[in-house]
């Protein structure tokens, strides 16, 4: 593991020698190691494409965990989504994070929480966690995600559930939750039920300037054809 930083280093063989990992422990263990930015210096990508909505590189996976870095431009957001086969997880934090959470009930959403995540700090993860994050400042910065199962030997992010109510549909993927996604990333797709105008219109605030900032103009009639129907 020479081409990792000590702490990186650190990290990985801590997950590999926990037989039975849970989010409590993995939360304790990031929050430990005091990572900082050297340590993923060389992952951070700013360089994405509008076709993603957010860097996205991956550091470490041996089957049954994965480490991967994000880096966040001034706009970039994921799509709301969930996290698949992921049975425990974390993200760490190097910048301020907007968030929001959301409970589904039959592939339709209720937003629950508003909040910012700060530099330092560590979320936990699972694969029903369903949530939007992004950077709504105007300083780039970069997360840390641990996505890892205690039964799976490969693809624990897989079968992530990424909503998408600018085309009305809710789609499964490998793992990524872009907004604008590719459609050779999506596994399957249906439609997506109508979801509350205020859930919507706080959603629309956020991933607009997206959208504005590559161009994606169809896009964003999308988002204000689905307000009018509403």
């Amino acid at each position: 593991m020479n081409q990792y930083s000590n702490n990186i280093q650190k990290l990985i063989v801590a997950l590999q020698n926990e037989r039975k990992m849970d989010n409590l422990k993995v939360a304790d263990l990031v929050a430990s190691i005091k990572l900082n930015e050297k340590d993923i210096a060389s992952y951070v990508a700013y360089d994405h494409r509008p076709s993603e909505s957010y860097g996205r590189q991956l550091i470490y996976d041996n089957g049954n965990f994965k480490i991967l870095l994000m880096s966040w431009k001034k706009g970039d957001f994921t799509a709301i989504h969930n996290h698949g086969y992921t049975e425990w997880g974390c993200v760490y934090f190097f910048g301020e994070a907007t968030h929001r959470l959301y409970e589904e009930n039959d592939d339709k959403l209720q937003l629950v929480q508003k909040d910012n995540f700060h530099v330092g700090e560590v979320a936990s993860v699972c694969g029903d966690l369903t949530h939007i994050m992004g950077n709504a400042s105007a300083e780039d910065f970069t997360t840390l995600h641990i996505y890892g199962s205690n039964t799976r030997q490969h693809d624990v992010s897989e079968n992530a559930k990424v909503f998408i109510p600018e085309e009305q549909r809710v789609v499964t993927t490998m793992g990524s939750a872009y907004l604008h996604m590719d459609n050779q990333l999506v596994l399957s797709e249906n439609p997506l039920k109508r979801t509350n105008k205020d859930v919507l219109l706080d959603y629309y605030a956020l991933v607009k300037p997206f959208y504005e900032r590559n161009l994606l103009i169809q896009s964003i009639k999308n988002m204000e054809d689905a307000l009018v129907c509403i």
